[in-house]
């Protein structure tokens, strides 16, 4: 009797389920879509590379002359005396740690400044798609959208008909 009592709850569940899984609607976007077409996000995006390109060229200088003193170093060595050489190689050492020191400082992938200041200053930016995307879904009657490039997605396939990019770059530009 258990076990009927059990498959008929189990059955209700999922036909339950079904039903609510044929009534819901899902939608994409293509998020690097948006921010492409978004004049403020291209603009952002050019202040953030010449920042960037400053940083760069700075390790770039840090790198040749840490290369020009190993050169340096490597001629004439063999004519320094104990105490020059270790005071050298201490100095190379330094400037090597220093490069690397700047490199994570600007650079790390998690606590670098590039990464602080992208997310910092593209917030807003962000913050505006998010409304517009939500806007444009609740417009549409959509339970869920997905970002197509967000790996995390799982989206492996999308109808066109269901992408919702260019509605929400529309409602970007008329700031709706």
């Amino acid at each position: 009797m258990k076990k009927i009592i059990l498959t008929a709850v189990i059955l209700m569940l999922a036909v339950s389920v079904s039903s609510a899984q044929q009534n819901a609607k899902i939608a994409f976007v293509n998020s690097e879509t948006i921010l492409r077409e978004l004049p403020e996000a291209q603009a952002l995006r050019k202040e953030l590379e010449s920042t960037i390109k400053v940083w760069q060229d700075e390790l770039e200088k840090m790198s040749k002359e840490l290369q020009e003193g190993i050169e340096d170093y490597q001629k004439k060595q063999a004519m320094l005396d104990p105490k020059a050489k270790a005071d050298k190689e201490k100095s190379l050492q330094d400037l090597q740690q220093k490069a690397r020191d700047y490199q994570y400082q600007k650079f790390d992938s998690r606590d670098g400044e590039a990464v602080k200041l992208r997310e910092k200053k593209f917030a807003p930016i962000q913050d505006r798609v998010m409304k517009a995307i939500e806007k444009v879904a609740k417009e549409g009657k959509f339970n869920f959208v997905f970002d197509k490039l967000d790996v995390t997605s799982n989206l492996l396939y999308a109808d066109s008909k269901y992408d919702l990019t260019y509605k929400v770059i529309d409602r970007l530009k008329t700031g709706n």
